[in-house]
């Protein structure tokens, strides 16, 4: 029986991000994101990097931590789209935010994302395992 080990949610206003693509001031997302993520930006740059943010920001809330108190790294959590439209994305974990579900006995129960024309909203929801098994890297969502 699984039981729910954390849950986050994040909403940016786009318009945050304005600065970052107008320009093509793409250092926040340098900071940020690892190589696999820019490389899979394409269409809607700032609503991408709004969702990437705002899901970093969710699974680090789920986690129970934050990127200023802990080794989790905004590196260590990837979300990548699977395709030009942003209806569907995968979530990889990597270092010390995959290792803090490996030794939680967690992994990811569900992630869900929205996006309008002002805001965009990331929620995950993380599930203790009631018996051990394997890990996953990733899950899909379809929205």
């Amino acid at each position: 029986m699984n039981e729910v080990f954390g849950c986050g949610i994040d909403l940016e206003e786009l318009s945050r991000f304005d600065r970052y693509t107008r320009n093509n001031d793409y250092s926040l997302m340098e900071d940020i994101c690892t190589e696999r993520e820019l490389m899979n930006i394409s269409g809607d740059k700032r609503a991408r990097l709004a969702l990437s943010f705002s899901c970093k920001e969710a699974f680090l809330k789920a986690l129970g931590v934050s990127w200023t108190n802990s080794n989790v790294s905004w590196k260590d959590i990837e979300l990548l789209f699977d395709g030009a439209e942003l209806d569907s994305c995968r979530v990889h974990l990597q270092g010390y935010a995959k290792e803090l579900l490996l030794r939680n006995r967690a992994d990811i129960g569900e992630i869900s994302f929205e996006f309008h024309d002002e805001f965009v909203l990331f929620q995950v929801v993380l599930l203790k395992e009631g018996k051990e098994e394997l890990l996953s890297n990733s899950r899909m969502v379809r929205i």
